[in-house]
């Protein structure tokens, strides 16, 4: 007999006390199943669910585990003993294939077959050991949780008779359910309350809200040639939402609102088919931000106290703002951990590496993703090889998981071309984007591609104009370009690029929109992220060639509200660089740009746009052997979920991915960064910097501090940190973060190096 348990109907304990009381475990087991039931009624798997969360932690009824959990309390360790392989075991027992992948990965995340396999004995004397373990739990849990044993769920028909990308998606799901149930249980023992449970989304409310504040919004707002382009967009984005739910496009301008008319579409089709809530994935987090702030603006309540509808989520942690009020504090951090709001604005990153991850905390929150509508922004930045992919995500998710896809962008990629879209019905939002691109032409194309010209002469040309916007393609030419700029008094000579941090970006744009609005002369050189969300309008711009799409962002901040004549009354000049460089991603694209595009054809032309990613794709080979998504795809097949996410093992240390294996993953982003510090700005700035860096140096670094230091954080390219002069400059904070020792110069960032490399993102 063990000490604390007299016999089978004496308490067995799922958690240590916490605030004077354990947690029981039938308690636990029951709970946990009733939400994770509630998670998967949606997609119908709430049975199979709520079967999961009843034998997720029944191996906790052995005997051994009970006497260590007694044994450790005092100390608050951990205790250390297997309680997996019992729900596994018993799951495999009545042919539950998919609660045996949950069970197993609902602490240390889905794995491999082989490894789930393991749970259930290497050899036979493990498997002997387990078996008497087992057998000493079931004996308690058939009389503690009867229903365990006698309300077996069957695996559904469309579970059963799913293709096989549609059944690991579903495992992924149910995954989800189990460990966000199993969380929120676990989260109310330890602080003694009710399950936090958010609110769906209250669509007619939200709806007229929007309408209303869209409304006054547009009564205040100057008028402009643009206003009845606008009003077009908007008005084709609610009719379309009235439609059946499914996969739409909203191909339109830069300039025409695209971002307000996603938000009217969402909520209006909503309403209409009963959505539980709306996410908003965009590429960059310049993006993430100016969209939430809209959105807040457009629905969140008027009331300080009131819970808030729209969570912004940057990243895989978000660590808030300290200037939020405790409440709002506990709501956001809560919410970012599971989704569990109304109206959620997040990266294409985030999302994506949710759906094709491992790890209860990245995972969690996709059952939220169900009867859900999903926007894309800018949906041409998804990278390219891992397109098949994500197709094949969007199609699950509305086949399967009722989820309606809006792809919104004035260059849309042609994801027909891979094999999961095949078959879709991809309906258009705008009964005729082409004639809209025509009667929205606000700028007229000029090209210096032959011969090439020398940057500084592109420099000296785009410097004569009063007002002009230039964009190249490396920070290193950004650098040059600024650097050849002319320095008279007369003329504001600006510099924008990722080696300097959002404080000073934002510094610079401020003195941007100041001349543009006084009409006073600037030269603004800039890297391809002023392309990314941000709201300007010159006269003359000069774009390096690059992809068509970021040569027609360029496009977008000139002449934007066509202020100076429609159709074609801005300039835009497309040259292509003797001295200029270009990152490695763009050879393949560039080439097929010059084939489809130039004098005769600008990369606005809808149709020019569409060959060219077709051949694009068939060039670059996405699908074939070998390939990213391929590989993904193949383990994908054979539910590897570590490779999916972390890479196949081609060394020998299945632990230890190298570069190559994760060249492989589903990684959004291949080039590991790391967040360095900078200092920037006046001296308050200053001390502000010290006082952070202080805490975060601490014995209990304060997660809010590192919030505090974002706007004075460049990211950099793992790899630059080892180099020595790099190195020498860096200065250890916290966890992956450095301070940076060496010189940030007022014009153009940090400088890292003596030889120019590019090494920014």
């Amino acid at each position: 007999m063990v000490r604390g348990v007299a016999s089978t109907n004496d308490h067995l304990w799922a958690h240590s006390a916490s605030g004077g009381e354990r947690h029981r475990l039938e308690d636990h087991l029951r709970d946990t199943a009733r939400l994770a039931r509630s998670f998967a009624e949606p997609f119908g798997m709430g049975d199979l669910a709520w079967w999961a969360g009843l034998v997720h932690d029944g191996g906790k009824a052995w005997c051994a585990w009970q006497e260590k959990l007694l044994k450790v309390e005092p100390s608050g360790k951990r205790v250390g003993l297997d309680h997996k392989s019992f729900g596994v075991h018993l799951a495999e027992r009545h042919g539950l294939e998919p609660v045996m992948w949950a069970v197993a990965g609902h602490h240390g995340g889905l794995t491999s077959r082989k490894e789930v396999n393991g749970l259930l004995g290497a050899d036979d004397a493990q498997l002997g050991a387990l078996t008497d373990r087992w057998a000493d739990a079931e004996r308690r849990l058939r009389t503690l949780v009867p229903e365990m044993f006698s309300a077996l769920p069957e695996l559904s028909t469309s579970y059963v008779d799913a293709d096989a990308m549609t059944r690991e998606f579903l495992v992924r799901f149910l995954f989800s359910c189990l460990v966000d149930a199993d969380a929120l249980d676990t989260q109310a023992h330890r602080m003694g309350t009710a399950h936090r449970l958010g609110r769906d989304l209250n669509g007619p409310i939200l709806l007229e809200r929007f309408l209303s504040r869209r409304k006054k919004f547009l009564d205040n707002r100057p008028k402009g040639p643009m206003d009845a382009h606008r009003e077009r967009v908007f008005s084709e984005a609610m009719t379309a939402a009235e439609q059946q739910p499914g996969i739409f496009r909203l191909t339109a301008p830069t300039g025409t609102a695209k971002t307000i008319a996603s938000a009217g579409f969402a909520l209006r089709h909503a309403v209409c088919h009963g959505k539980r809530r709306i996410i908003v994935a965009v590429p960059f987090i310049t993006i993430t931000e100016q969209n939430a702030n809209v959105y807040r603006q457009l629905l969140d309540p008027g009331e300080a106290e009131a819970e808030r509808v729209v969570l912004e989520q940057h990243s895989h942690v978000d660590l808030g703002d300290p200037e939020d009020t405790e409440q709002l504090q506990s709501w956001r951090k809560l919410a970012s951990e599971n989704w569990d709001v109304p109206f959620v604005v997040t990266t294409t990153v985030q999302l994506f590496e949710s759906l094709f991850g491992r790890m209860p905390s990245r995972t969690r929150k996709l059952h939220r993703l169900a009867n859900s509508v999903i926007i894309l922004d800018e949906v041409q930045a998804l990278p390219h090889r891992l397109l098949p992919q994500i197709a094949d995500a969007l199609r699950i998710l509305v086949q399967r998981f009722g989820v309606t896809i809006l792809l919104s962008s004035a260059t849309q990629p042609v994801l027909g071309a891979f094999k999961p879209f095949e078959k879709l019905d991809v309906r258009e939002i705008i009964t005729d984007p082409s004639a809209l691109f025509d009667e929205c032409r606000r700028v007229q194309f000029e090209w210096r591609v032959t011969p090439k010209p020398a940057l500084a002469d592109v420099v000296t040309e785009a410097a004569s104009h009063r007002q002009a916007l230039m964009v190249v393609n490396t920070v290193r030419d950004a650098r040059d370009a600024y650097q050849a700029a002319p320095t008279s008094p007369d003329i504001t000579a600006l510099h924008l690029s990722t080696a300097m941090c959002p404080a000073h970006r934002r510094a610079v744009l401020d003195k941007v929109r100041d001349c543009l609005k006084a009409k006073s002369p600037i030269f603004l050189v800039s890297t391809s992220l002023v392309e990314a969300g941000v709201d300007l309008d010159f006269p003359v711009a000069f774009r390096a060639i690059g992809p068509p799409d970021s040569m027609s962002q360029v496009a977008g901040r000139c002449n934007r509200e066509g202020k100076l004549g429609m159709p074609g009354g801005g300039l835009v000049v497309i040259f292509d660089p003797a001295d200029g460089g270009m990152p490695p991603s763009y050879k393949t694209q560039v080439e097929k740009a010059e084939i489809y595009f130039g004098p005769d054809r600008d990369p606005e032309d809808t149709e020019a746009l569409e060959d060219y990613f077709v051949d694009l794709y068939d060039s670059l080979g996405i699908e074939a052997k070998g390939r990213p998504a391929q590989v993904i795809r193949s383990n994908r097949h054979r539910w590897d979920f570590r490779s999916v996410t972390d890479g196949p093992v081609t060394g020998i240390d299945a632990r230890g991915r190298e570069a190559r294996d994760r060249k492989l993953a589903f990684r959004m982003i291949i080039d590991d960064t790391v967040p360095i510090v900078v200092r920037y700005g006046d001296q308050q700035a200053h001390n502000l910097i010290n006082e952070c860096l202080a805490e975060l140096r601490g014995p209990c670094p304060d997660r809010s501090a590192f919030r505090r230091l974002q706007p004075y954080v460049v990211t950099v390219r793992r790899q630059l940190t080892t180099k020595p002069e790099v190195q020498a400059n860096l200065s250890p904070v916290v966890g992956d973060l450095y301070e940076w020792l060496g010189r940030y110069d007022d014009g153009h960032g940090i400088v890292l190096e003596p030889d120019r490399q590019d090494f920014l993102l």
